[in-house]
């Protein structure tokens, strides 16, 4: 891959996003009743720290960040990302009370982003012929600039990640928003973009 993805080469990691996010917002929908949850256009783009940290809404966006590494041959994290209102009100819908403790609020959000990233890569795998599986999640809260900032320094050192981002929506009361974001290093884009004869 040259430095800057070519137009061509970003609508095919578009199209990837589009297929991976795709299932694994079906999975989520799925987890909280079967509501319709809508998906935005995705977008590819090559972005540093301050880049991705923009993509959901500034570096001073309080969220909640469930984080997972990808087994197989691409490498880079996956991120299920939302904003600390809609992550209250997703474990609420999926454990069906307010009041749950620290514990069982923490295990559903793991567990959600586990399915979440598993239907992902999943619909990568098939999309390429990889099985792509991804590690067990790691869950953090704060302010999105350090967070993502150490994401992508885990990804690719202090260099720029391809980030792969589809913001969801959910339809009825509560409402819950969020994003998922795919960051890859060089190598995995390149080895992909190959595979994908781009």
């Amino acid at each position: 891959m040259s430095p800057h993805p070519s137009d061509i080469q970003l609508d095919a990691l578009r199209e990837v996003a589009n297929i991976g996010c795709g299932h694994a917002i079906s999975a989520l929908a799925k987890m909280v009743g079967g509501r319709t949850v809508n998906l935005s256009v995705p977008r590819a783009l090559l972005a540093d720290a301050t880049g991705v940290a923009e993509l959901l809404g500034g570096a001073e966006t309080s969220v909640v960040v469930a984080s997972l590494g990808i087994l197989g041959p691409l490498r880079g994290l996956l991120l299920l990302v939302l904003p600390t209102p809609d992550s209250a009100a997703l474990e609420a819908l999926l454990l069906r009370r307010t009041d749950a403790p620290a514990e069982e609020r923490e295990s559903a959000l793991a567990e959600t982003a586990n399915i979440v990233a598993s239907a992902c890569l999943s619909a990568i795998g098939m999309l390429t012929g990889w099985r792509l599986l991804p590690t067990v999640p790691t869950l953090q809260r704060g302010d999105a600039g350090p967070l993502i900032a150490d994401a992508v320094f885990e990804t690719q050192g202090d260099g720029r990640v391809v980030a792969l981002e589809t913001r969801f929506d959910s339809v009825g009361t509560p409402a819950v928003s969020g994003q998922v974001l795919l960051l890859l290093d060089a190598k995995s884009t390149s080895v992909l973009l190959a595979h994908l004869g781009v």
